[in-house]
């Protein structure tokens, strides 16, 4: 078990005992563990002789025992710290025993007494003869069917436990215990959850599981939002891992793997092991869907698929088309929640583009000086900085490291226009235009021809942000290449076709960006109840 507890938000700083445990193989009670020789355990506790440690995590620690009244062989579980543990320690350690207790199934290892003895709490539980998922799969990939066997013992189980009104938040393979006859044993309820707690049970913004293993809104620290569909997840997560031999998401940190867990997309299985089946791919992608009403509504449903599969018949998951992924490229939203302030300076913004294209335009089309159309176009870039700085209270560096790649983006931006409008005045003076002019009829070449390339660099620019902010931005850009084909057509309008284009950008930008504030305005208010 693995807690990450940022201190400030949720993903800038993790506590500093998560950093020494790794948090993808935290043993469980079948794990091999040497025992460390200055800390001899007692041979008695209570009723129970301690015949040997069996494994031992970040709080507890696991004996193989004999109940001396029963004469038989039980697992016991003890908090690491003993008579030390504080509070918090206690409180956990009571969840898990409770939690694990009110569960009777043949796929969760049951347990069997809570008690005190001078000051060290434990509990006692099944000992299962065997090993774990973690265990199995360090040889490779599983057998598809095998990997699916043992995934819809867990969903039944964990279907069970979500009736009883219990989440474990912790589902991994080496929480998973494989007996001798093959069959699963969930284990490890120690970050268990009831479904319809008492408010405060877990605070919010606190990080608690594994990362490689957590889903999106519980990596979030989202505690409120948590249901079935984390578990749902998780399970997932495993399934990913028995047929590729590796979790969706694994780097060198739990902060890195988070942010993956946050904002990637987990390759297909079957591009990392092709002897993965079609159907059984399709099941473990749609259980690792960022939305939670994207997976299956419960782990009985992804039982139910995955027996589909086993007995040869179709799924009920659906794989993406080219129209799917499609809808979900474009609908994709990532680090755009950190603009979610900026809804009214867009607004704002594509008010000054629009004003100022359309003025553009028509003193372009009355025959005006052009001092007045360079006027008009300066001042639009005045009014837009001075927006800009006004709503950042004059700080003009980036502040972040979301604000840092949009900074470069829209940089970027800027100054290719500027080489455009410089390449195109260069032209002019070499007479390039003026020979050009009377064959593509236009009377304003000067002020009309840099409008198609400067729509590219716009394109360009919003594809960018469509891989790293929302999807919809590759729509946007490709609008932009589309009227940059269409505007050599007529030039004379292509002030009018950019300017539009831009407001359009611009105030959908500022909807979206807006419905994201109200969203996290929603959320500040529920989490302050």
């Amino acid at each position: 078990m693995s807690e990450l507890t940022p201190r400030s938000s949720s993903l800038t700083k993790l506590e500093n005992g998560a950093a020494s445990v790794n948090p993808n193989d935290v043993p469980t009670m079948l794990e091999a563990y040497r025992p460390n020789s200055h800390q001899s355990p007692p041979q008695w506790l209570g009723d129970y002789e301690l015949l040997r440690e069996v494994a031992r995590g970040g709080m507890g620690v696991v004996y193989q025992a004999r109940e001396r009244k029963l004469n038989r062989i039980v697992a016991l579980k003890m908090i690491l710290a003993g008579r030390l543990a504080n509070q918090e320690d206690l409180l956990r350690f009571k969840t898990e025993a409770e939690a694990a207790a009110k569960l009777q199934h043949p796929n969760i290892v049951a347990v069997h007494d809570i008690d005190e003895v001078d000051g060290n709490h434990f509990f006692t539980m099944d000992f299962i003869q065997g090993n774990s998922l973690a265990q199995r799969v360090m040889a490779g990939p599983l057998p598809n069917k095998l990997a699916a066997r043992y995934v819809v013992q867990i969903a039944r189980a964990m279907q069970y436990a979500h009736e009883q009104g219990i989440l474990h938040r912790d589902l991994k393979p080496s929480n998973v215990l494989i007996d001798v006859q093959d069959q699963v044993h969930i284990t490890d309820f120690g970050l268990a959850k009831r479904l319809h707690g008492e408010p405060g049970q877990t605070r919010t913004g606190s990080i608690l599981g594994t990362p490689s293993y957590m889903a999106p809104e519980q990596a979030s620290g989202k505690t409120r939002e948590l249901s079935p569909a984390c578990d749902i997840y998780s399970i997932g997560a495993m399934l990913y891992e028995l047929l590729t031999g590796r979790p969706p998401f694994k780097t060198d940190t739990p902060l890195d793997t988070i942010m993956q867990v946050l904002h990637n997309d987990p390759a297909p299985p079957r591009l990392v092991n092709p002897k993965v089946d079609h159907d059984l791919e399709t099941i473990c992608l749609k259980c690792l869907e960022k939305d939670a009403r994207h997976r299956y509504i419960s782990a009985r449903a992804l039982a139910d698929d995955l027996q589909s599969y086993l007995d040869g018949n179709s799924i009920d998951a659906r794989s993406f088309n080219i129209l799917d992924r499609l809808t979900h490229t474009f609908g994709r939203s990532h680090l755009d929640i950190a603009f979610h302030a900026w809804s009214t300076m867009l607004f704002i913004m594509a008010g000054v583009v629009f004003v100022e294209h359309l003025a553009v335009f028509f003193l372009l089309m009355t025959g005006q000086p052009r001092w007045q159309v360079l006027l008009c176009r300066s001042s639009q870039f005045v009014l837009l900085g001075t927006v800009f700085a006004y709503h950042r209270g004059y700080r003009l560096l980036p502040t972040s490291a979301a604000e840092r790649d949009i900074w470069s983006i829209w940089i970027g931006y800027f100054l290719a226009y500027g080489c455009t409008l410089v390449a195109v005045q260069s032209m002019s003076i070499l007479g390039v235009i003026d020979r050009g002019a009377r064959v593509l009829g236009s009377e304003h070449w000067q002020e009309v021809l840099p409008y198609p390339f400067i729509s590219i660099v716009a394109g360009l620019a919003f594809f960018s942000m469509g891989s790293n902010y929302w999807g919809r931005c590759y729509a946007i850009g490709l609008g932009f290449f589309l009227i940059a084909v269409l505007m050599p057509m007529n030039l004379d309008w292509a002030p009018l076709e950019f300017g539009l284009l831009w407001t359009v950008a611009l105030t959908v930008l500022g909807w979206h960006l807006r419905r994201l504030g109200r969203q996290a305005h929603a959320e500040a208010g529920h989490d302050s109840v």
